[in-house]
């Protein structure tokens, strides 16, 4: 919801089972859900990027500090050469996307995550660009919440405020809202 306000949290199958919460506790991969953010932080570089920017969707391969190689590639297993910025993202290619990565630098995605409301002690790697980082559900849906709001970031809630049985108010949670990206660069990803 626009602000903030969980409707409905599933955990798991059975509602009566006071264990393991999938929304809340299941970290996984978040792969893709991170190329937005990717191309978001392109995009405030207004002076060098635009939609009609050129990227190249070839063949990468980078040697990581440990020595080891880092030679991303798409789904279909096929390079595409030079490719709108716009049809990168559409199509989520991954090469194009982590060389824009690149070169805009990592640090600035890892940056962007947290400050949209995601993980902030993830680690500048590169395979981060392709969504080498482990969120929760919520952790997700915060990040696209702030997304969703043009740039606002709010904390999700489910509780609104607690109150006894006469209907007076004993506890109230506000809402605290921060604008954390410029609108017209979010109204351009969304």
């Amino acid at each position: 919801v626009g602000n903030g306000e969980v409707l409905a949290l599933v955990g798991g199958r059975d509602p009566r089972f006071p264990g393991f919460n999938r929304a809340l506790n299941a970290r996984r991969p978040i792969g893709s859900l991170i190329k937005p953010l990717v191309f978001l932080e392109a995009l405030k570089l207004e002076q060098q990027y635009t939609w009609a920017s050129l990227l190249d969707d070839g063949p990468l391969s980078i040697t990581l500090d440990d020595g080891s190689e880092w030679a991303p590639t798409n789904y279909d297993r096929q390079s595409h050469g030079p490719v709108l910025m716009e049809d990168a993202l559409v199509h989520s290619y991954n090469q194009a996307t982590a060389r824009l990565g690149l070169e805009i630098g990592v640090p600035r995605v890892t940056q962007a995550l947290a400050q949209l409301g995601g993980r902030s002690d993830v680690r500048a790697y590169p395979s981060v660009l392709l969504g080498a980082v482990d969120m929760t559900p919520l952790e997700v849906a915060r990040v696209y919440q702030s997304l969703a709001t043009e740039g606002y970031r709010m904390p999700l809630r489910a509780i609104r405020a607690v109150m006894d049985q006469q209907g007076h108010t004993l506890q109230q949670y506000e809402l605290d809202v921060r604008q954390v990206v410029d609108p017209r660069h979010v109204f351009m990803v969304t």
